[in-house]
């Protein structure tokens, strides 16, 4: 059973790594707000965390940043080990030599809102799709819908104050559930989108990057249902360890609740998976079929997500940069309408990029950077491409030759960890070089824009 919030209260807690998404910092406020003696300790020097300082101002936290040192394990109960912490890092068995218990962000959330009705998804691929479209879906109940987990933020800060009357949805990472503890019966239902190798830098074989996703299904009791993909092998495993029902959702599962693929918010067949989850688990959670049309179409999805960006005339543009792999990247260009011009790059996790290379033959133009951009240069054969040292380098060129009738597809299918906190800030970085370039070969006026972040 994973420690209750309450029980911290007045033990010297140590927050293990704040992060990139605001959830170390989240997670030493709320703990700090109940009464717990808080030091935090990071990596990074604090001239790199302002964000966490501001967020931390005028709270009793002890900060110990610039490096970790066994004295600070010495004096603590408890440790709140941040995701990004590998489970075979060093500072754990220092931690437990001294006697601390282990906790997350995550599982001290469960605790305090074990009696939520609760659904939680995790995949290689589509989770946070499937996540908020499902809030979306239920946020139209009376009571709260709450979407939590890797999106971003403590998620033990977002379940304050809710009761049964609630809902909870959860986008679990494999760094997230390879440490869940849950009581029993948590979650009500849970979801696959599908499952592909990834992270293997982290877990080190794709077998144990699927253990770790599948123990979302280890807490859930004979009432429980886990919502499963068609056709994806990781699926028969899953329904083998299920410890409830366990429902494999294809396409015509749409029309059992009076729907057609029209009526989803988005058609790529890749990204099916997702919204089939979502409108199951919502239904599941209370909502009214005879709802689901009206809003699903209300849904506007999340920035980052093949989201179209409002251009000048003439131009297309469209922000995919939560790809870190390379797999949704190849699925984005096998279903784009018309010419691509793609951008991709980034730090190498070592993945397979062979379909990746054959869907991007097709491309009428490639702008490839980093160490990533470079192995999918030699995965190309010889096709042709343009090659920068830097993210922004290659921004500028593909948004200087952009051509009526083109696609621009930001796609990076490696990670943002050579150059960047995270996939935001790069996107973030790539939304404003398109402002002001785009803008300014649109002939229109355009000043910096303070969301720019390096």
């Amino acid at each position: 059973m994973s420690l209750h919030p309450e029980a911290l209260r007045g033990r010297r807690v140590l927050v293990l790594g704040l992060g990139s998404f605001g959830g170390g910092s989240g997670v030493a406020r709320a703990l700090a707000r109940r009464g717990a003696r808080v030091t935090v300790t990071d990596l990074r020097p604090i001239d790199q965390l302002d964000e966490a300082r501001a967020e931390l101002a005028g709270l009793p936290i002890v900060w110990e940043v610039g490096g970790h040192h066994e004295e600070l394990f010495t004096d603590a109960d408890v440790v709140v080990v941040n995701p990004a912490v590998p489970t075979d890092s060093p500072w754990l068995e220092v931690a437990r030599r001294r006697g601390c218990e282990l906790t997350t962000d995550v599982n001290l959330a469960i605790a305090q809102a074990a009696e939520v009705p609760s659904f939680a998804v995790t995949g290689t691929h589509g989770k946070s799709t499937c996540a908020s479209l499902a809030a979306h879906l239920l946020g139209g109940l009376p009571g709260r819908s709450v979407l939590a987990g890797n999106l971003g933020g403590s998620m033990l800060g977002s379940v304050v104050g809710l009761s049964k009357e609630d809902r909870l949805i959860v986008e679990l990472s494999s760094f997230q559930t390879e440490a869940l503890e849950a009581p029993l019966g948590w979650p009500q239902v849970a979801a696959l989108t599908c499952l592909r190798s990834d992270h293997l830098d982290r877990h080190g074989t794709r077998e144990a990057y699927a253990a770790a996703k599948r123990r979302i299904l280890r807490f859930q009791d004979a009432r429980g249902v886990a919502l499963l993909p068609a056709g994806d092998p990781e699926g028969e495993q899953w329904a083998a360890e299920a410890r409830g029902s366990a429902r494999v959702l294809d396409e015509a599962r749409l029309a059992e609740f009076g729907l057609g693929v029209e009526d989803l918010p988005f058609r790529e067949p890749y990204r099916l998976s997702s919204a089939l989850a979502a409108i199951e688990a919502a239904c599941l959670l209370g909502l009214p079929p005879s709802e689901l049309r009206a809003r699903l179409a209300s849904y506007r999805g999340l920035p980052h997500r093949m989201e179209e960006l409002p251009m000048p005339s003439g131009f297309r543009v469209i922000d995919n940069g939560v790809a870190t792999h390379p797999e949704p990247t190849a699925a984005a260009l096998r279903h784009s309408a018309g010419p691509v011009a793609l951008i991709a790059g980034g730090k190498d996790k070592g993945l397979p990029l062979g379909e990746l290379a054959d869907a991007a033959r097709g491309c009428a133009r490639l702008y490839l950077y980093g160490q990533g951009g470079h192995r999918l240069a030699e995965e190309l054969r010889g096709a042709a491409h343009q090659m920068f040292s830097s993210s922004r380098e290659a921004f500028d060129a593909a948004l200087e030759e952009l051509q009526s009738g083109e696609i621009l597809l930001f796609s990076p299918s490696f990670a943002s960890f050579d150059d960047y906190r995270n996939f935001r800030d790069r996107a973030m970085v790539f939304r404003e070089r398109c402002r002001m370039i785009l803008g300014r070969r649109a002939g229109e006026s355009v000043a910096p824009d303070s969301a720019e972040t390096r």
